[in-house]
């Protein structure tokens, strides 16, 4: 974050930023998983390493792009028309940069947050979240493994209040490399303990429940970035007398799809692959 700081001050540009962060953290990552991985089974590919990084492409790369370029366009009329109503610019552009990336971290994670847990509790939305939870192993790839449907929604609803409270770019671009890093340290494979950091961040440790097969379990830690509306709302679970179990994966369906068409197909084919 401290990195990407510098670079917004002297002039890079967003993409090479968030770029290069997020490259750098993937082989960081990548080793820490090969040398103290959590689970050794999770160490093994799975059919899944060409399915994920075109997943990656897709909900990590093409859909914000677009997306960000489109709500942009679009909701700069209602930033600019409620400003002109209330007089003042909403948007507290003279706090400090980390005090603002906080403040845009528990709006945007307010609407994500409930988004995410709608995704698990209405049965029609979770034919789109459960790509997700298909893969039985964690590792830091597939972290960006969403159905399109599903990354649109999720980004578009964590977007639209800070483009319409009328956020800076800086802003912006400090919450991707955020979600970007913190994406691939919530699904690594290293054994790691935060302790109290549990209870700021939605990392590994606690993650790892919310891929639990175990419904109750699984339905819990709904935190794509931040673990705050989780404790706020009684959805956090944090158990400290046992560990979360290396059988990942989705309960009701044994073959789900490992390639990538057949996931995005998976929504409108369920009934087929639920029997």
């Amino acid at each position: 974050m401290t990195g990407s700081f510098y670079a917004m001050q002297y002039g890079y540009k967003a993409f090479v930023i968030i770029a290069s962060v997020s490259v750098v953290t993937a082989i960081i990552i990548h080793f820490c998983e090969k040398i103290n991985p959590h689970f050794k089974y999770w160490s093994i590919p799975q059919n899944d390493v060409k399915t994920d990084a075109i997943h990656v492409a897709v909900s990590m790369g093409i859909i914000p792009q677009v997306l960000d370029g489109l709500l942009s366009a679009v909701l700069l009329v209602f930033a600019l028309k409620l400003t002109s109503v209330l007089g003042f610019a909403v948007w507290p552009h003279d706090w400090h940069l980390g005090f603002q990336l906080i403040l845009a971290l528990l709006i945007s994670q307010f609407g994500t947050y409930w988004s995410h847990r709608l995704m698990h509790e209405v049965p029609l939305l979770w034919r789109l979240h459960a790509t997700h939870h298909s893969p039985k192993r964690l590792y830091w790839l597939n972290a960006g493994r969403f159905h399109p449907l599903d990354t649109i929604a999720g980004s578009s609803i964590s977007l639209m209040p800070l483009l319409i409270l009328g956020a800076g770019d800086e802003v912006f671009v400090l919450q991707t490399v955020w979600v970007s890093v913190h994406g691939m340290f919530q699904h690594c494979n290293i054994h790691l303990k935060l302790g109290l950091l549990n209870y700021i961040f939605s990392m590994a440790e606690l993650h790892r429940w919310h891929h639990s097969m175990t419904l109750e379990e699984a339905n819990t830690n709904y935190g794509s970035n931040i673990i705050f509306w989780d404790i706020v709302f009684g959805s956090m679970y944090y158990p400290k007398d046992k560990e979360a179990s290396q059988e990942i994966g989705l309960s009701d369906i044994e073959d789900f799809p490992d390639d990538y068409i057949g996931q995005i197909a998976s929504p409108f084919n369920w009934k087929k692959l639920k029997s």
